[in-house]
């Protein structure tokens, strides 16, 4: 009886351990200025529309922390800001967050959390974002035109630019 019950305990133990699915880090590099996208996606064919939410940090035991957006499954419900979109294709279980106009402070851990039904089976995923600053595209030499000694006076080079 005594071995029973230890493997039943044994057995209880690992499949908690393991049935939390999904819990992979990614990591997403962007530039100020840009849009990114933070990428999720959940099996809704065999999970069906599910309850998924956005946040900043770690994603807690249930729901998530500084909730960013959340979906019913067919349409946002809650958004924190316009600048937080989802793009994809949330019939098919692409829930990836789509940032617009990025800012240095965007930068950090993401958690998407996709509520599956059942004990210990939402899917879970962090994203770490890291926030380049983009290079500015063309920079103009803000002296003026000079003169060449061999020329007329009258003549001037025109500026240098710099790409």
């Amino acid at each position: 009886m005594t071995d029973c019950f230890l493997n039943f305990d044994i057995s209880l133990i690992v499949n908690l351990l393991f049935s939390v699915s999904g819990c992979d880090g990614r990591r997403v590099v962007g530039q100020t200025g840009q849009n990114v996208t933070l990428p999720c996606n959940y099996d809704i064919k065999t999970k069906g529309a599910v309850h998924v939410c956005w946040g900043r940090g770690e994603i807690p035991k249930s729901k998530c922390n500084n909730q960013l957006l959340s979906t019913d499954g067919h349409k946002v419900e809650t958004r924190a800001s316009s600048r937080y979109q989802l793009l994809g294709r949330l019939d098919e279980g692409d829930v990836s967050l789509t940032i617009l106009i990025l800012t240095e402070e965007d930068a950090g851990r993401y958690g998407c959390r996709a509520e599956i039904p059942g004990w210990f089976s939402d899917e879970k995923h962090h994203v770490d974002l890291t926030v380049e600053r983009a290079a500015d595209s063309v920079v103009l030499k803000s002296s003026p035109f000079t003169s060449s000694s061999s020329r007329s006076a009258d003549h001037r080079e025109p500026p240098d630019f710099l790409f």
